[in-house]
């Protein structure tokens, strides 16, 4: 899908902490954790999450207007390659003097994800907003474990942070649902990303009953049992 662009022109030294330094070098290197961990959440499917489309459309509007009244400019896409949304405003001088202004702040703390403010070289300043936009079709856990062992395949990393290791029960409880979910996509006619999102919405509107793990392999397991008998007849 094409990224969704907006466009307008309307028309500035941390303490050294070497192990900081060193895991900040480690992790951002073009093969480092950044990198590999983008590539496997880039894979996962992803749905647009509703508040966060809202949250972006309503961001957009007024840092247009704010770009307008400052005689700024302003750049906004939703990117659907690295799955975000970002709204950039790029202003001679940063002043919010009036009570509107000041309540653009505050809507900019309570609906966006981060914010970044850096002087550009040829003066003035980028004031860089960025909303989530897309969730992945996976569970906390699910996104812990991603972490986890993307860290491990770096043993470099993995020492710098100390990381422990994962419980047996943990790696097998993963293993599992991977097993399960491939056989939604090789025998039925239901690919794997339905069957995850179908267990997702039916844990969502059970909670009482849990969000764990283990829950959801076993919702998984008699979804796919349910699915291959109503193919077989």
């Amino acid at each position: 899908m094409e990224n969704i662009v907006f466009d307008r022109n309307y028309e500035l030294v941390s303490e050294n902490n070497s192990f900081a330094d060193v895991v900040f070098k480690q992790v951002t290197a073009p093969d480092g954790f950044f990198a590999s961990f983008t590539k496997k959440m880039d894979a996962i499917p992803k749905v647009i999450v509703p508040e966060d489309q809202a949250n972006y459309e309503y961001l957009l509007e007024r840092c247009d207007r704010f770009a307008q009244d400052h005689h700024g400019r302003i750049h906004a896409v939703v990117d659907y390659q690295r799955f975000h949304s970002e709204i950039n405003l790029y202003l001679r001088m940063i002043e919010f003097d009036c009570e509107e202004d000041m309540s653009l702040l505050k809507d900019i703390g309570e609906r966006a994800h981060y914010v970044c403010i850096t002087p550009e070289e040829d003066g003035g300043f980028r004031i860089h907003i960025m909303i989530n936009y897309f969730q992945e079709l996976m569970t906390d856990e699910q996104c812990d474990y991603l972490k986890y062992e993307t860290i491990m395949e770096d043993a470099e990393l993995a020492d710098l942070l100390q990381i422990p290791g994962l419980t047996q029960e943990q790696i097998e409880a993963s293993l599992i649902m991977k097993d399960i979910l491939d056989r939604f996509d090789a025998e039925t006619k239901v690919d794997r990303t339905t069957a995850f999102k179908a267990v997702l919405d039916h844990m969502g509107q059970t909670k009482d009953e849990g969000m764990d793990l283990n829950r959801m392999i076993t919702l998984l397991q008699k979804l796919l049992d349910a699915v291959l008998n109503e193919e077989d007849e």
